[in-house]
């Protein structure tokens, strides 16, 4: 049997790079409207979700075709179907910009496939996004800002612009763009928060 390797969802908010290449592997699903950027990117979905009204038209090959009276996006539609398939690193394109509500629905796809024992990531043009509720290290340059998903969270913070132990809530604006040195260490006490790094 093989073993799994990555199961990329490209979505239809604002098109982002896909500067991958799936390996034999890898499971490339197209969530609606992303089915058209692959299709740019010359890479061929193995599968493609959604109810169509971003694409417009339902393409030829393996597609499950969605009511869009439905009570989840195309994208935790296509989560959904990787999870299924027994995948457990999941890497996001093209998940931002677009409609606002579809980019916070996004952010929070990260925290299910982390619930679901799963690790994800949204990568965007110059942003990537992570939700965790252990650690993560990160390089120098950029800015990267850390948020609570839960309604507080206790964070340690190494090697940073601003670094040391906080409590975050969702009630202000602390976390927002701290500044990485090298060997930036972010380690979730309590709690679980999503992280932006942004170039």
């Amino acid at each position: 049997m093989n073993e799994k390797g990555i199961c990329y969802i490209v979505c239809a908010g604002e098109r982002a790079a896909l500067n991958f290449r799936p390996d034999r592997n890898d499971f490339v699903i197209a969530a609606d409207g992303g089915y058209a950027y692959l299709k740019d990117a010359g890479i061929t979905p193995d599968l493609v979700v959604g109810d169509f009204d971003s694409l417009g038209i339902v393409p030829d090959g393996n597609v499950i075709a969605l009511n869009p009276i439905k009570d989840m996006t195309d994208s935790f539609a296509a989560a959904d179907e990787g999870l299924k398939r027994g995948y457990k690193e999941f890497r996001i394109y093209s998940a931002l910009g677009g409609r606002l509500s579809h980019t916070l629905a996004n952010i929070r796809l990260l925290s299910y496939l982390l619930h679901s024992g799963a690790k994800a990531k949204i990568i965007g043009n110059g942003v990537e996004i992570i939700v965790t509720d252990g650690s993560a290290t990160f390089g120098p340059g950029g800015y990267l800002s850390v948020f609570p998903v839960t309604e507080t969270a206790e964070v340690k913070i190494e090697n940073c612009k601003y670094s040391g132990t906080f409590t975050f809530t969702q009630r202000d604006s602390l976390g927002t763009s701290n500044e990485p040195l090298a060997g930036a260490i972010i380690k979730t006490l309590k709690g679980e928060i999503a992280i932006i790094t942004e170039k």
